[in-house]
């Protein structure tokens, strides 16, 4: 809004008064203009202050507005996630079946697979040129060297599903656990080590963290949203020259705010909304199953009492930040977290 002019006031008495109008006349005008005047500038003054105040109402609107918005946007994201959730854990059960199936079966082809290599073996003793010859025809050979594949391959696809289901079974239903103290400090910095070193590329690390840092809460589930969260951004600099990761720490009187950035390509806007959500993945087919952000963010907003976001920074790359209380209670699990 524009601010109005500041008024100005100038009397120029004429040389000569009219013989007619006394002296006294014209001091009597001046005055009752210069009141005019005096009215006119504190009118003004408390229209500019009136001015003023609707300029500030209107960026309160406006903030206030904008915050709506962004609590909208997350109570739709968090009745998304708790429905997701609940139908995940209602696919998780029903896995659980045929998941035991597979592994019973395959444990027992293994059994059987030993039994018939010895017995090719023995017969293959005998040397029934016969029996050599049909062995040959159906190439029973080639069909024993792929058995053993074949077999570990099942029990490795079923092991690794049961693991998955595990999982969601565990991030989606309520365990008893007990608060207790521990150094997020040098927690972040194990997840760190522990990360990296089983990663074959080399990645520069910047951390911004104190050397202590004591909060109380559940250890374990931290440090899985920490190694989650670690392991996707070493996926993501993989194909990058001078893969860098950065960890920073920010508190206040009642919270921690831990933020992991790298240099990799970024994440893509369109899928910023979409990138907690079960199964959804921009890896390359078998390097990822979508379950590690959203097994973290249901970790951190369920059972943590905090929150994970994500963004697009302007240096490029892309930002996690994981919110946690520095002393968790129930209360605030119950209410939703701490942000």
């Amino acid at each position: 809004m524009e601010r109005s002019k500041p008024l100005t006031h100038q009397v120029t008495l004429p040389d000569a008064l009219p013989e007619e109008v006394g002296e006294s006349a014209w001091i009597e005008v001046i005055q009752r203009m210069d009141d005019i005047y005096a009215d006119l500038v504190e009118h003004q003054v408390a229209l500019e202050d009136k001015n003023t105040a609707l300029e500030a109402a209107y960026r309160e609107l406006h903030r206030t507005h904008e915050e709506l918005k962004q609590t909208q946007r997350q109570l739709i994201q968090a009745e998304k996630m708790a429905s997701l959730g609940r139908l995940v854990a209602g696919v998780a059960h029903e896995l659980n079946n045929p998941i035991s199936f597979i592994q019973g079966n395959a444990f027992a082809l293994e059994g059987y697979n030993a039994r018939l290599q010895g017995f090719f073996t023995e017969l293959e003793q005998l040397n029934h040129p016969p029996v050599n010859q049909l062995r040959e025809r159906n190439r029973i050979d080639a069909i024993l060297r792929d058995l053993n594949p074949l077999v570990e391959g099942t029990k490795e696809g079923a092991d690794r599903v049961t693991e998955i289901v595990q999982n969601l079974l565990r991030f989606t239903t309520p365990q008893k656990r007990s608060v207790a103290p521990f150094d997020l400090a040098a927690l972040i910095r194990n997840s760190m080590q522990w990360v990296c070193r089983s990663n074959r590329i080399a990645v520069q690390q910047h951390l911004e963290i104190p050397e202590s840092l004591e909060v109380a809460g559940y250890e374990g589930l931290v440090h899985q949203i920490l190694v989650n969260l670690i392991q996707n951004a070493i996926d993501a600099v993989e194909p990058v020259k001078a893969p860098s990761l950065w960890v920073s720490v920010k508190m206040d009187d009642q919270t921690v705010a831990i933020t992991l950035r790298d240099n990799g390509p970024g994440i893509k806007r369109e899928h910023l909304a979409t990138i907690f959500d079960p199964f959804f993945t921009t890896k390359q087919s078998g390097k990822g199953t979508g379950l590690g952000l959203y097994i973290s963010y249901l970790l951190a907003t369920e059972q943590c009492g905090g929150n994970l976001t994500v963004e697009c920074p302007p240096q490029g790359g892309a930002e996690f930040t994981l919110t946690l209380p520095k002393v968790i209670t129930q209360a605030i699990i119950q209410n939703g977290g701490t942000a």
